[in-house]
């Protein structure tokens, strides 16, 4: 998109200008003032107009934001373009500099340059915000502490620190779009590391990034349900951090509840990164989930794998016998036809000491709305995703998506990895993403390119990282947000705003080296929804 530098507060030349309570688009005649009635309003009472110029005959124009930080711009149905809605005061000033033309494609050219790109918000209508920094961009970027805007309907490209090609979101704004008319459900995958999980975010699930880019997509685009609620947000996954964020965490509710011992088994198979087992018989399991839809991911062990039953909100038990598979594979049980809403699930261990209950997780849908399913894990490593039991669960075919965004684990950096095996190791996973099994390719991909803070300060290696990074988007038509360049490669930068975490107060600001505090997680989640909504 264009960037505005020249703040000129007038308007000059001949367009036309509406009174601030008129409607855009009409011709009546005492809707309209002189440009030099606009000229002095702006300048001497700061009232802003609206402006409205036919759809052959555009402006190359030069913008200012008023004293709101969420102005809007509009194509009318008409092919009027307007910068208010003429009920109520716009937000922006203008200046036309020249003669431009509107294309077909919905783009602005003036002397043979693109001065003004709408494409992605169409003739037909759309809306899109001005930056307090004069870009017009598909939303206002994230506050420090806000979370993203909703609705706009153009594109980021030009903003720093996304690279968007410009074929991306093909098969991901369909779906969504569909998602919000009610007509189908959008799905989302996310891959990541222990930043991903929701460490050290107060609540693991509702503060972490990826909950709160869940809640603000399904509140402008439908709700999916809560999505893959895997098993290692338990007790024994968020082991080994700090005594009083486990204290947190535990009382939030958040956590999956327990009785009886369980143990995180370590077979590479199913979606996330892994399973709790048991084999005493009448330990339980126990998760909160939404949807209308129930599906229950357990491990098939070779004839020792466990009979189980099932209550859904203390109803029934229902009893479940897998059937027994060669290779462990991943047995889902479905259950469908419940009423809409939160629905507790009960899972119990029925078999013997010799049998095991191996649980990956349980996930609530939706028919229609946006579901994401996190699959991260702490301390994740890219290779690791990749055993044959696992690479189809995690957004491959087993467990299609329509959207990966597949952050970059610190931990990758932190291990030394070399960056050309990391590359290997990601590109198979997005290979099998795309054209594993039956895929055809229609799923749109984000590289998401963490602020690393001073985790890279031993082998300083970040930048390979992020030049394969670009390799791959560029392999696979992929989108990249780099909050490393957002966050100007600096760790007292984020420091300053607030967005590390306290190790030992989840959720608080602190001096963690690369973990993000609720201020940190509520940044990153309204990035990646500037572009998501766009």
């Amino acid at each position: 998109m264009a960037t505005y530098e020249h703040p000129d507060a007038f308007v000059e030349e001949n367009l036309t200008t509406y009174e601030d309570t008129a409607t855009v688009g009409t011709t009546t005649s005492t809707d309209y003032i002189t440009n030099e009635q606009a000229d002095a309003r702006y300048q001497r009472l700061r009232q802003p107009v609206n402006l409205a110029l036919p759809a052959d005959h555009g402006p190359a124009l030069t913008v200012q934001t008023d004293t709101d930080t969420m102005p809007r711009f509009q194509v009318a149905p008409d092919g009027v373009v307007g910068f208010g809605t003429g009920a109520e005061d716009p937000d922006v000033t203008l200046k036309r500099v020249g003669p431009a033309l509107l294309g077909t494609d919905g783009t602005f050219t003036q002397g043979g340059h693109t001065v003004l790109d709408v494409s992605q918000v169409g003739i037909a209508g759309g809306i899109a915000s001005l930056g307090p920094d004069g870009k017009l961009t598909a939303s206002q970027l994230p506050s420090d502490a806000g979370g993203g805007s909703s609705n706009p309907n153009t594109t980021l490209q030009g903003t720093k620190g996304y690279t968007l090609p410009s074929t991306w979101g093909e098969f991901w704004r369909p779906k969504r779009d569909a998602a919000k008319a009610g007509a189908g459900k959008a799905t989302i995958a996310v891959i990541g590391g222990s930043s991903t999980v929701g460490f050290l975010a107060s609540r693991l699930r509702s503060k972490a990034w990826p909950g709160l880019l869940a809640a603000s997509l399904q509140s402008t685009h439908g709700d999916g349900g809560t999505g893959f609620y895997t098993s290692l947000l338990s007790t024994q996954g968020i082991a080994g951090q700090e005594s009083t964020a486990i204290t947190t965490w535990t009382s939030s509710g958040e956590l999956i509840g327990q009785t009886g011992t369980w143990n995180i088994g370590g077979y590479s198979a199913g979606p996330g990164w892994g399973y709790l087992y048991s084999s005493t018989n009448g330990h339980t399991l126990t998760f909160t989930v939404r949807g209308t839809s129930v599906t229950i991911f357990t491990l098939g062990a070779d004839g020792q794998h466990s009979p189980w039953s099932y209550t859904i909100d203390s109803g029934t038990a229902v009893a479940v016998a897998d059937t027994a598979t060669t290779g462990r594979a991943v047995i889902a049980t479905k259950v469908t036809g419940l009423s809409a809403g939160t629905h507790t699930v009960k899972l119990t261990h029925t078999g013997t000491s010799s049998q095991y209950l191996s649980v990956f997780g349980v996930a609530g849908e939706n028919s229609t709305g946006i579901v994401l399913n996190n699959f991260a894990r702490r301390n994740a490593v890219a290779s690791e995703y990749l055993p044959t039991l696992k690479l189809p669960w995690n957004g491959g075919p087993n467990y299609p998506c329509d959207l990966v965004i597949y952050a970059v684990s610190a931990d990758d950096i932190i291990s030394g990895i070399d960056a050309d095996a990391w590359a290997t190791s990601v590109r198979q996973h997005l290979s099998n993403i795309r054209d594993g099994g039956a895929a055809t390719g229609a799923t749109d991909i984000v590289i998401l390119l963490p602020h690393v803070g001073t985790a890279d300060t031993a082998t300083f290696c970040y930048q390979d990282f992020i030049d394969r990074a670009d390799g791959l988007a560029r392999a696979f038509d992929a989108a990249v947000i780099n909050l490393w360049a957002m966050g100007r490669n600096s760790w007292n930068h984020w420091n300053s705003l607030g967005y590390w975490a306290d190790p030992a107060n989840a959720g608080a600001a602190g001096t963690d080296s690369v973990l993000m505090s609720d201020a940190g997680h509520s940044y990153v989640a309204g990035v990646i929804n500037a572009l998501l909504q766009s």
